[in-house]
């Protein structure tokens, strides 16, 4: 991969190679986001200078992964939405943001358990939002 440095003056070719070699990196990507999709996880990744976030939507197919998934997951917590959950937290260190979005219509209530136990903070019962029990 090209390296492109600030200090020196930039080349149409540095930057013409930098881009090839950051296309070519997506493709990469590209093809283990459509491999992870055929397993029930739909994933939209964001790269800017300093973060990676990544938005993780997982379906039926792939629940079974959920606790397994969270349980990686660094500074992590978990919120209710009116559908589900969302699960948020850091992996490589801090560099990487993950959020992992939950429908619980669609999901065990045993996963989404699994879920508020593999997490860090409980984000509602944090901030003092009464759990009735049910998710939404």
């Amino acid at each position: 991969m090209s390296i492109i440095s600030a200090a020196l003056p930039l080349r149409p070719e540095a930057l013409t190679n930098g881009v090839e070699d950051v296309v070519a990196e997506a493709w990469s990507v590209y093809e283990d986001v459509k491999s992870l999709s055929r397993v029930g996880v739909d994933v939209a990744v964001t790269v800017t200078p300093g973060t990676i976030t990544a938005d993780l939507t997982v379906n039926p197919l792939a629940a079974h992964l959920l606790p397994a998934l969270i349980g990686e997951l660094e500074n992590s917590g978990i919120t209710r939405t009116p559908g589900g959950a969302r699960v948020f937290g850091t992996m490589c260190e801090g560099r990487v943001h993950l959020c992992v979005t939950v429908d619980s219509a669609e999901i065990t209530v045993e996963t989404i358990e699994g879920l508020v136990a593999a997490v860090d903070t409980d984000l509602d019962a944090a901030v003092g939002t009464p759990h009735t029990g049910h998710l939404a």
